[in-house]
């Protein structure tokens, strides 16, 4: 990958826009970066890193980017053009951030971080275009590790060079060293492998002891089956430890069942002949004494229908009678239904005569006749008036019509002479109303602008208040931050001064025996001087340097931020004055007051008009109402007063035709109805004459027809009747005698029941007791039978289960002792792992060992071949398993000695853990894509080199320019500013923020 240009805006120290052309900074191929301490150097890297990733190195986030120095309407944004694989790429990023927003509720809104990936095409004209990829921050992330075969992570370590990382990582435990490997490399699939191969020892132990359980479960059910007289006839129960042994001890346990089953069969079927010749005799014996049952039976039933014979005389003389009465059963029920019609008739003309007038009740046939004719003649005359009748009723509804119109017309008449009388004080009312109003209308856009001026002079004197609690805050934290800065000045500055009062003790502290002395370069130390017991070190005093720096930059900011509230304060102060916010509020508050009255005022003007014009409308058609209305209640009287005369006449000549009735058709109602009773007591007359008659002749040939069935008078045959059902059941009741009496002589007469009747009485008791025992035995041989075939058949299936189970179990089984072999090898607990290392550990141990090989190449130079480190299987002291073969050690040619790499002293630390840090970028980057890095950078540490190995440094750092790669230095030692002359220099400008400036050859 090789940058080409970076753009930064509102990011970190620097406050507007800056550009870092890489393509003129890489032309001599080693370039250098630097500036003041906090002027924003490693800020150039994290805006190359966020332009990639989206993210920053190490664990800051995304949220705090944003420069402090930039002004609101500035937003942070970072764009980077580079290529990678022969492509070229251009990326586009802002950070979540809040903005000022007059749309927000509080004022600040927040813009989302975005992203915008574009790759360079060339068209067919040969112009480049831009290409948009994603603007996806999940797509543009994924892209961008692709395109650079890289992660996040990967690229901090092998791009952007962390010495102060690396030279931890020479001094760091195997823990630390794994965490970092793993990362960089990948390796959490071995450890999960080794999880997981654990988690399956442990499933397949589980596993196999549950199979050898249920092994065990069918075994117990086996003899449990078998039962405590069936395996006291067989072997002992095998160990519980083989399980093939509980095979053949289940097979002999089925055999010696099934031989008890066919001995239970065998008794089964003698018990069942036994149980049958039983059967066969109760059945005869059954049969014997239901005979003599039968012998017994007819004899008495012959002596009972003997006792019954003595009544059957006189019901053969009532069955002669009735059947001679029958023939005349017609005649006696004609005679008797005329009888029955005569009274009938008789009882109807009765009741008609009731009915009738006081005059008609005892009249003749000939006179109800008269009567009738007399009533015909009345309703003809009435019919005739009937018209008459309808045009009085027609006449009275007219009249009744004309009054309601005229009630109407004179309510509407009324209604418009009282609308009208009140005209004149509702129209004066309404213009008066109309002229207020408007106006109202007029007054209202002054007393609006009113209203937004008070309104933005107490917003703006809430906003001063706030602002002057803030500025007195700022002025306090100010102040605070102002004292911090001196005390960390003033603790930096007596460590300072301490460490030079003692550095005859911390030089003395690093001679060896043998070695010159960095002062005076003799090898002999008769005396050297001893560090005190508080004597500040190197650390100490950058420690206190760093704090300096920090309180400083603090107070910095705690100044900007109180001399921009000041400033704040003050136009707020010019805008809305020193009036206080609860006057403004009751000013503001009586304004919005006034305000809506006007504008509740201006909203009913127009409905104002509209009624007025709606009132005008009305007074004209109340007017027109009133004239309509007069007019008709003068035709409405002159027509009603000519209907009630025609009226009057008619309903006299009515009043005497309806007699007492209310109306002609309830007179002729009333004339039918008389007339309808004439006619029913008329034909009641008659019927009753004719039934007179009827009687008469039927009673004279009943009495021939008695005389000749041999009665002496009609009622002793009337007595002689019987219905048919009675003399059919007389004549059966006498037959079914003889019959009944001819089946019993017949039983009687049976030979089998002679012989039986002459044998001893039978006794099926005794026969039944017999069978029953006879049944039980044979029930409980068949139940013995039952138990030993399915004792047989249990055992039987058991076996067979028992069979499978096994063979299930011992691949299961061996299966288990592999895997949790397997395992065991994977976490170094097992002894063929002679090393004791997990396998992470041991994959680790790999990549650590080509790290230390790629480091070495240019360890040897810059070191003129003296040092070389060494990869070491060694356990450290107190770790486990997982931090074997992670160990570091470093080889002195020189002396042959090897020590361990916490031992290096400063330039030392920084030659190896750059060399450390070039060998593992190139580990790694053949690991992740084998894709060559374009451009490196290197972050600090060189000002611990003598002049000696800066050189040789500087001869490593010109061999990595070999096939055209670029490297980037990161320091502040003015040395390097020497050596390098093309250069980015970072310029901090206090309260402005810093800028970037590319320095060349000339330049310098």
């Amino acid at each position: 990958m090789r940058p080409h240009h970076l753009t930064i805006t509102a990011f970190g120290p620097f406050a507007g826009t800056e550009t870092v052309d890489f393509d003129e900074l890489t032309n001599s191929g080693v370039f250098l970066l630097h500036g003041d301490t906090g002027a924003g150097k490693t800020s150039v890297l994290d805006a190359l890193c966020f332009a990639l990733y989206g993210r920053v190195p190490g664990q800051r986030t995304e949220h705090r980017l944003r420069s402090h120095h930039a002004q609101v309407g500035i937003r942070t944004a970072v764009a980077l053009e580079f290529t990678a694989a022969d492509r070229r790429f251009k990326i586009m990023r802002t950070p979540k951030q809040s903005y000022p927003s007059t749309r927000a509720k509080n004022g600040i809104a927040t813009a989302e971080a975005t992203v915008q990936l574009l790759e360079r095409t060339t068209g067919p004209d040969g112009a480049h275009h831009w290409q948009a990829i994603s603007s996806s921050h999940q797509e543009a992330n994924k892209e961008v590790t692709d395109i650079l075969g890289l992660t996040k992570e990967q690229f901090c370590q092998v791009v952007l060079l962390p010495q102060g990382e690396f030279a931890a990582f020479l001094h760091a435990g195997a823990e630390e060293r794994r965490k970092l490997l793993g990362k960089l490399f990948g390796t959490r699939r071995f450890r999960d492998l080794t999880v997981w191969l654990a988690n399956r020892a442990k499933a397949l132990h589980r596993e196999a002891d549950g199979a050898t359980a249920h092994v065990l479960l069918l075994a117990e059910r086996i003899d449990q089956e078998a039962g405590p007289t069936l395996t006291a006839r067989t072997d002992a129960r095998p160990d519980e430890r083989h399980l093939t042994a509980w095979l053949p001890w289940a097979r002999r346990l089925t055999a010696t069942a099934e031989d008890d089953c066919t001995v239970a069969a065998a008794q089964a079927q003698q018990a069942e002949q036994t149980y049958q010749a039983a059967k066969d005799h109760l059945s005869k014996t059954s049969d014997l004494a239901g005979k003599q049952a039968r012998h017994q039976t007819a004899l008495t039933q012959r002596a009972a229908l003997e006792e019954t014979a003595t009544d059957h005389p006189r019901l053969r003389r009532q069955l002669e009678a009735g059947r001679r009465a029958e023939p005349l059963r017609p005649l006696l029920d004609q005679t008797a239904a005329h009888t029955k019609a005569l009274k009938a008739a008789k009882d109807a003309e009765s009741r008609a005569r009731l009915l009738l007038d006081a005059q008609d009740t005892s009249e003749d046939i000939p006179g109800l006749q008269a009567a009738q004719q007399r009533l015909h003649a009345e309703k003809g005359r009435l019919e005739g008036l009937l018209p008459e009748e309808e045009r009085h009723a027609a006449l009275s509804e007219q009249l009744d019509t004309l009054r309601e119109k005229e009630e109407h017309a004179q309510e509407q008449y009324d209604e418009a002479e009282a609308w009208l009388k009140d005209w004149l004080n509702t129209l004066e009312h309404h213009t008066g109303k109309i002229a207020d109003l408007e106006r109202a209308v007029q007054e209202l856009p002054s007393l609006e602008a009113t209203h937004k001026s008070l309104a933005l002079q107490l917003a703006t004197a809430v906003e001063r208040d706030a602002l002057a609690v803030k500025l007195s805050r700022a002025t306090t934290n100010e102040t605070e931050r102002e004292k911090e800065m001196l005390r960390a000045q003033q603790t930096w500055l007596d460590l300072r001064q301490r460490r030079m009062d003692g550095m005859a003790g911390e030089l003395a502290a690093v001679l060896e025996t043998g070695q010159p002395c960095q002062v005076c370069g003799s090898p002999v130390h008769p005396a050297p001087a001893r560090p005190a017991a508080d004597q500040p070190t190197r650390q100490d005093e950058d420690t206190a340097q760093e704090n300096y720096d920090e309180a400083r930059n603090a107070h910095e900011e705690a100044m900007n931020l109180r001399s921009d509230l000041a400033a704040q304060h003050a136009r707020t102060i010019g805008a809305a004055g020193t009036d206080p916010v609860p006057d403004l509020q009751a000013r503001l508050a009586d304004a919005t007051a006034t305000q809506d009255r006007a504008r509740a005022k201006a909203a009913e003007l127009h409905p104002a008009q509209e009624a007025l014009t709606r009132l005008q409308n009305e007074h004209e058609t109340q007017t027109n109402q009133r004239n309509r209305t007069r007019e008709a209640l003068t035709e409405i009287q002159a027509r009603s007063a000519l209907l009630a005369q025609q009226e009057s006449q008619l309903a006299a000549v009515l009043t005497q035709a309806r007699a007492e009735e209310a109306s002609l058709t309830k007179r002729l109602t009333s004339l039918t109805t008389t007339a309808d009773r004439l006619a029913t007591a008329l034909d009641a007359a008659q019927a009753t004459e004719s039934a007179k008659a009827h009687l008469a002749e039927t009673q004279r040939t009943t009495a021939d027809a008695t005389m000749q069935a041999g009665f002496a008078d009609l009622d002793e045959a009337t007595a002689a009747l019987s219905s048919s059902s009675v003399l059919q059941q007389w004549h059966e009741q006498l037959e079914q005698w003889g019959k009944q009496f001819a089946v019993v002589d017949s039983i009687l007469a049976e030979a089998e029941l002679l012989e039986a009747a002459r044998q001893p009485q039978a006794d099926p008791a005794v026969a039944q007791e017999a069978l029953a025992h006879a049944e039980s035995s044979a029930t409980d041989a068949a139940v013995k039978l039952q138990q030993a075939r399915e004792r047989a058949q249990n055992l039987a299936h058991l076996t067979a289960d028992l069979d499978a189970r096994v063979a299930a179990a011992e691949p299961l089984r061996a299966e288990s002792a592999l895997v949790d072999r397997l395992a065991s090898v994977a976490a170094g607990t097992g002894a063929v792992n002679t090393l004791s290392m997990e396998l992470e550990a041991y994959v680790l141990a790999g990549r650590l060992e080509q790290i230390a090989d790629a480091a070495n190449k240019r360890l040897s130079i810059m070191t003129n071949d003296r040092y070389q480190l060494r990869h070491s299987h060694e356990k450290e002291t107190g770790q486990g398993r997982a931090k074997a073969g992670l160990g570091l050690r470093i080889r002195d040619d020189w002396t042959g000695v090897e020590r361990e790499t916490s031992t290096l002293s400063g330039g030392e630390t920084f030659t190896t853990a750059l060399a450390l840090a070039l060998g593992l970028a190139d580990v790694v980057t053949q690991e992740a894509s084998g894709r060559p890095l374009g451009t490196l950078f290197i972050d600090e540490g060189f000002g611990s080199l003598d002049e000696q190995s800066l050189t040789d440094v500087m001869d490593v750092l010109d061999h990595l320019r070999a096939g055209n790669r670029a490297v980037g230095v990161v320091s502040h030692v003015g040395e390097l500013r020497r050596r390098i002359p093309t250069q980015l220099h970072v310029k901090k400008r206090h309260q402005a923020g810093s800028t970037v400036h590319p320095l060349v050859d000339a330049d310098i």
